[in-house]
């Protein structure tokens, strides 16, 4: 039995420290009428303020276009309502959990014989994460005011599922945001 809850827990602790970390941010206008906001578009994306791969900047674009238009809103490049600012900081880091290898060995005599073994012990071990964070505004293109700012804070392993942690943090972002069935 304690084999067994020792062998899950093991498995438990591993699966954790395998999977990413995202902490959310977020603060709003309080007196912003989210209802009253129709169209959307966004700012220039320029590589400098969004460090990221290519593939993972059109993820985002596509993860904040679908989730505002579930929100009842469309995308307008022709006098928008609100206007999507991004930035970001990505670092590439590197975590080395580190063993000390041993070599040694060990005897016992026996009236048999004496028995002699070799012990060895693994080395280092290193894992690539990316770190960083991602800023997602809304601006009110008319009253040139923020109404939403989103920060999300990421600790990713090598692997991970960019498009579940991208789509995800996107969500979490514009939860403040009422849905298209309360549009008017």
């Amino acid at each position: 039995m304690k084999i067994k809850f020792a062998l899950a827990l093991t498995l438990i602790i591993a699966i954790n420290s395998c999977s990413s970390s995202v902490k959310i941010y977020t603060s709003h206008d309080k007196d912003a009428d989210f209802l009253s906001y129709k169209t959307f578009d966004f700012y220039e994306i320029k590589e400098e303020h969004l460090k990221m791969k290519e593939v993972n900047r059109r993820r985002l674009a596509m993860a904040i276009e679908l989730e505002l238009g579930m929100k009842g809103m469309k995308r307008s490049i022709n006098d928008p309502d609100l206007l999507v600012n991004l930035y970001s900081m990505i670092n590439r880091a590197e975590n080395m959990n580190s063993t000390q290898s041993n070599v040694g060995y060990y005897g016992a005599a026996s009236p048999y014989g004496t028995a002699i073994g070799i012990s060895v012990s693994p080395g280092s071990n290193s894992q690539y994460y990316t770190k960083g964070t991602v800023t997602i505004d809304l601006v009110d293109r008319k009253q040139n005011k923020l109404v939403l700012e989103g920060i999300a804070k990421v600790d990713a392993g090598e692997g991970e599922d960019a498009d579940r942690m991208i789509n995800y943090t996107v969500k979490k972002i514009f939860k403040k945001i009422p849905d298209a069935g309360k549009r008017r």
